[in-house]
């Protein structure tokens, strides 16, 4: 092994113990909120307590209040899908080409199972603080040298030692990270016969356990390098300036970075693989829960963390009140010696004795009060108290009560009963919305890497927005009916990630939204008929679907408008023209007639002699305009009836029309219900 070797085996390990004491304190407490959730029966216990109380004999109850919590908040977020958009952003990018981008990412995320990947990074930032998604690329098949990117989930959190120095929420900045795992030397041996050492990386223990003899623990070493690079506009777009390349006359550089991600497999002593990763990005992807910063310092807190002693307390009080119950005797009777010996089976069996007898004597013959019963001892109202009060500090450590659990509470109106639950949904949106900022980076790594990836002619699968399967080929590969090339490497593309229901979701709403709008109005079956069955699920809705599409109008499938009702529209449309201008004019006569009669009063006023005769004329004239008004309103009311008719026609030509065309598309039955 040469000293440039040993050089950067040394560096990685001394990096990888710095970032070890970083990473240590929030691993322990994510270890200790995993516990404190797992099937030991007495993780929620504090261990002297629960041994004490074991070796006496005494009730040692856990009764589980936040797993309900718990995956209240992860269910919540699954269903509530993210999906990656792709978005043009410089450089000569392309709708039609962000669009395969995004379908491609779409593909690659359902053949990976990449919600699995996604559901089990949160499920730990809810449970434990953190959790890790990874990306990584490999051959199609065994027979191809064509390689795909997937993304799958990490199942040990604590095996990944990540950049102390980062300090974004999705990671994007990081620098380098470990993923530690553990062989055993058999299969050690096999992957890496060449290797000359079985020495383990020297801090796993803390991360996967103790090794034992036969196990070694490795390394998979990921870290970025930036390479001073010029780069000149050529066009519309940078490039970089390849080495010898002369510098045209008016050209324009300038010095960039380049940055190359290498992934070396390492043991403690020596490398093992060396290879780089497409992309400018560290393909492993924190999912953070809630994040806070002390000093400089990032502490992560789970859901739970802050409920564990309330969750202690309502154990201990429960299994108090077990203890008491379990001590305190049955109801008993206090008697005299003589006055129920006679009659024992009665005391001894209360539910099938319905009058319980005595003799009003003692043994001794001396008359004796009557038995009285002894009723069993009650348990304290402070246990009892305390024991629900502990379900209380449970809830508001979390900020999650009854409502969020779709319990009833003493919010009564609809209103108050979305805001109870909006108020639980603000109280833990920070997981989700971690979550997006996680799985935008995801969209980053994937949007840099697949150029390097998918950089051969070839067909992919992308997947549209409605989850329909399409085949494209790129980079000069052509399907049929395809009439242009699409390079990936062309352009620049940016990320952005929307939440909302799933599409299996959407397609369900659709499917009730139809048949409900078709229940209502039949009629309506004849327009949006396809539509139907098109969204429902049973086996043959989309045969159907095909069929009642075949026997509709072609105008309602064209996007072209029927020229009969673009006609009617128009005819219409000057109606109405026409009345509104009418409505005008009338509107002109009445400020006219209203100035005409403020007019008088003024002359009446100024002139009391000739006002008789002045007022005559006027009234002419005012008689004048009141037949004139009169008449364009009748002109009106006929416009108004014409329109009124014509619209009257039209919905029964359409009446008429939709009859007959239901006659053609009725589907007809034989006798024992099935269709011709």
């Amino acid at each position: 092994m040469s000293s440039k070797e040993e050089d950067f085996i040394e560096k990685a390990l001394k990096q990888a113990n710095d970032c070890h004491e970083y990473w240590q304190p929030i691993y322990d407490l994510a270890r200790e909120d995993l516990f404190f959730q797992s099937d030991d029966p007495h993780a929620q216990w504090d261990i002297k307590d629960a041994k004490v109380r074991r070796e006496s004999g005494r009730p040692v109850l856990t009764i589980d209040q936040l797993s309900q919590f718990v995956n209240q908040v992860s269910n919540d977020i699954r269903m509530n899908t993210p999906s990656i958009d792709i978005i043009p952003s410089g450089g000569g990018a392309e709708d039609d080409i962000a669009e395969i981008y995004q379908g491609l990412i779409r593909n690659i995320e359902k053949k990976s199972n990449a919600d699995d990947a996604y559901d089990n990074a949160v499920n730990f930032a809810i449970k434990c603080s953190i959790g890790y998604i990874r990306v990584d690329h490999d051959y199609v098949n065994a027979m191809s040298f064509d390689q795909e990117l997937y993304v799958e989930r990490i199942v040990n959190p604590f095996s990944i030692l990540y950049d102390s120095n980062s300090i974004e929420a999705d990671g994007s900045d990081a620098m380098y990270a470990y993923v530690l795992d553990s062989l055993t030397l058999e299969d050690y041996r096999k992957q890496y016969p060449d290797a000359t050492s079985e020495a383990s990386f020297s801090i796993t223990d803390h991360y996967t356990g103790e090794n034992k003899k036969d196990e070694i623990t490795l390394a998979e070493y990921f870290y970025i390098e930036e390479e001073d690079i010029t780069i000149i506009q050529d066009g519309e777009e940078a490039r970089e300036l390849q080495e010898g390349e002369e510098v045209p006359d008016g050209g324009v550089t300038r010095s960039s970075k380049k940055r190359v991600v290498y992934r070396v497999k390492m043991n403690g002593e020596e490398e093992l693989e060396r290879t780089t990763f497409p992309g400018d990005y560290i393909p492993i992807i924190p999912v953070y829960g809630e994040e806070a910063w002390l000093d400089g310092k990032r502490h992560l807190i789970s859901l739970i963390r802050r409920s564990k002693d309330a969750q202690r307390m309502f154990n201990y009080w429960a299994s108090m009140e077990t203890e008491l119950l379990m001590r305190s005797p049955k109801g008993s009777w206090k008697a005299a010696e003589g006055t129920t010996e006679d009659y024992a089976e009665d005391y001894k069996n209360p539910d099938k004795t319905a009058v319980y007898r005595y003799k009003q004597t003692d043994s001794s013959g001396k008359p004796a009060a009557p038995p009285e019963y002894v009723p069993p001892v009650q348990i304290p109202v402070g246990i009892v108290n305390a024991r629900q009060q502990s379900t209380q500090d449970i809830r508001a450590t979390m900020g999650l009560y009854d409502s969020f659990l779709g319990q009833q509470d003493n919010a009564i109106s609809g209103i108050a009963i979305r805001s109870r639950q909006g108020e639980g949904n603000r109280a833990v949106f920070h997981y989700q919305d971690n979550l997006v900022r996680s799985i935008t980076q995801v969209g980053r790594v994937l949007v840099s890497a697949i150029p390097e990836i998918y950089d051969t002619p070839r067909v992919v699968r992308i997947i549209g927005k409605e989850e329909s399967n399409d085949m494209v080929g790129i980079n000069g590969m052509y399907v049929e009916g395809q009439e242009r090339n699409y390079s990936l490497a062309q352009g620049q593309y940016s990320v952005k990630v929307s939440t909302g229901a799933s599409y299996s979701t959407m397609r369900q709403e659709a499917a009730e939204a139809y048949q409900s709008l078709v229940s209502s109005q039949p009629h309506l079956m004849s327009v949006i008929g396809d539509l139907v069955f098109k969204y429902s699920d049973f086996a043959g809705a989309d045969a159907v679907s095909e069929r009642i599409k075949r026997t509709m109008d072609p105008n309602i499938l064209s996007d072209e408008q029927d020229p009969q009702v673009a006609a009617m529209q128009a005819q219409n449309q000057q109606l109405e023209q026409g009345i509104q201008i009418l409505e005008g004019q009338l509107g002109q006569l009445q400020e006219q007639l209203n100035d005409k009669q403020a007019e008088i009063q003024i002359k009446a006023q100024a002139e009391q002699y000739d006002a008789v005769n002045d007022a005559r004329k006027y009234e002419l004239e005012i008689e004048k305009l009141r037949i004139d008004a009169a008449n364009k309103q009748a002109e009106l009311d006929i416009k108004r009836g014409e329109l009124q008719l014509k619209q009257a026609e039209a919905i029964q030509r359409q009446d008429n029309k939709d009859r007959d065309d239901l006659r053609e598309i009725i589907i007809q039955f034989d006798s024992g219900g099935n269709i011709l």
